[in-house]
């Protein structure tokens, strides 16, 4: 009889994980001293007044009378019972559409005008960089005397009356308000779109234009089959620094040019935020609409995203 034995035990586990080596650990200590001071002022500068703001939503607080009081939800019941937040809201999203859209055109546009070589596309590209270098408030003072009403008063109505057409009343009317704000906004945000889609558009090897245009295709099908693909992944990038310009410089503009009029014609939701805070002095109910704000902010990015995902595809 065969007596069966049990088969020694062999362990499954792998080779030990070495040890991490002297320079690995400096390299550690390297690597954490040059992310601290940035991870420190993200953390000051934006993680406590976001967590700071959240807090100061579910109180009341006027800065005259001590301490914030606690009030729960109020802010927030008081917030969708408004009816001036959420036409805030709207001409935000107006301000935010009707000022995105044309930068990604134009942009796109003007990136593919310079990336060619002409005579005077030197002084295009130097032009074109103008913009970077003003304020928001600073090109809000200059475009006041561009704006100004009157036919030979404002430059731009100067030129509209040449042509025979009267213009209009752009800061005063409550229809024409809020689109000479996005002509600066787009004017401001032009520079940087371009240079974006001017280093997608230098990725595109000549050879593959040239060849498409031995092969017959004209500058409508180049742009299509070509240029577009070669730039669409760019276009999302364009698009979110465009909607953070137009959310957060929107204010400069407003407060300069309009202050929300007429009839509240240009009050975006920052304005609104400012008016409700440092006029009013309805701290907690300012931070209540800055959650909004981060909250529309955020959806849009979603937005974004979900269409950055269908591009791709």
């Amino acid at each position: 009889m065969t007596q069966v034995t049990n088969p020694p035990l062999v362990s499954v586990r792998g080779p030990a994980a070495p040890l991490p080596s002297r320079t690995s650990r400096r390299d550690g200590r390297a690597a954490a001293l040059l992310i601290g001071p940035n991870l420190l002022m993200f953390t000051v500068f934006v993680v406590v007044p976001i967590v700071g703001g959240l807090a100061l939503s579910f109180t009341t607080w006027d800065i005259t009378n001590g301490f914030p009081k606690w009030v729960g939800l109020a802010n927030y019941h008081r917030m969708f019972a408004d009816p001036l937040v959420w036409q805030a809201v709207e001409t935000t999203l107006k301000f935010i559409v009707f000022g995105v859209v044309p930068t990604i055109a134009i942009s796109l546009g003007l990136a593919m005008l310079i990336n060619f070589k002409f005579r005077f596309v030197s002084v295009v590209r130097s032009l074109y960089l103008i913009p970077a270098a003003m304020s928001f408030a600073a090109s809000a003072v200059v475009w006041r005397y561009i704006f100004l009403d009157g036919p030979g008063y404002g430059v731009l109505d100067y030129v509209i009356s040449r042509f025979g057409v009267t213009p209009p009343d752009w800061l005063a009317s409550q229809s024409w308000a809020l689109p000479a704000l996005d002509i600066i906004t787009v004017w401001l945000s032009l520079p940087t779109a371009t240079i974006l889609y001017l280093a997608a558009l230098q990725r595109i090897p000549d050879s593959v234009i040239e060849a498409a245009t031995l092969d017959g295709a004209g500058p409508l099908r180049r742009a299509r089959f070509i240029v577009w693909p070669g730039v669409r992944y760019m276009t999302v990038l364009v698009a979110i620094i465009a909607l953070l310009s137009f959310t957060n410089g929107s204010f400069d503009l407003v407060n300069i040019l309009t202050k929300g009029d007429p009839i509240y014609a240009t009050q975006t939701l920052v304005y609104y935020i400012f008016v409700n805070g440092f006029s009013y002095g309805f701290f907690g109910y300012a931070a209540a609409l800055s959650v909004l704000q981060i909250a529309l902010v955020g959806g849009i990015l979603v937005v974004l995203r979900l269409l950055s995902k269908l591009l791709n595809r």
